[in-house]
């Protein structure tokens, strides 16, 4: 289920989403990573449990990346990496992630939110995203 905004600007029209996606990462060897990254060509990429990152869709559909600003409340567990609370303009990517190095589970929960104000109102798009990376075993 995506969240799709519509945002009327002048004559044209900005449209910008969430997409929903399963971030539960499992592996048995190296770092486990599960995350989401916002990038600034307007796609949303999700982290592979490997550390690289694959497409699941756009944030931006219509308009200018400099025109929206994220904003993210952590409201379980801690992020691993974290490009900050916010409101951050979307003309730079934004990474967040958790990761597991060890055996056992790592999770947050974190409630994200574009505004195409720096001031974070009115909210355009919002979506509650659970990372979790899973170590199986630890061989190393």
């Amino acid at each position: 289920m995506s969240l799709i905004m519509f945002i009327n600007q002048g004559a044209s029209t900005e449209v910008v989403q969430f997409v929903s996606h399963n971030f539960s990462r499992v592996g048995e060897t190296g770092t486990i990573y599960s995350g989401v990254k916002l990038d600034n060509d307007g796609n949303l990429y999700a982290r592979q449990a490997a550390g690289g990152y694959t497409s699941i869709g756009s944030w931006l559909l219509n308009g200018v990346n400099s025109g929206f600003f994220v904003t993210r409340v952590i409201d379980s567990g801690t992020l691993t990496t974290d490009a900050g609370a916010g409101p951050l303009v979307l003309s730079t990517d934004r990474e967040y992630d958790v990761r597991r190095s060890g055996a056992g589970t790592k999770t947050a929960t974190v409630s994200f939110e574009i505004s195409d104000d720096v001031s974070g109102a009115p909210i355009r798009a919002m979506i509650t995203y659970v990372f979790t990376a899973t170590k199986d075993v630890d061989f190393e």
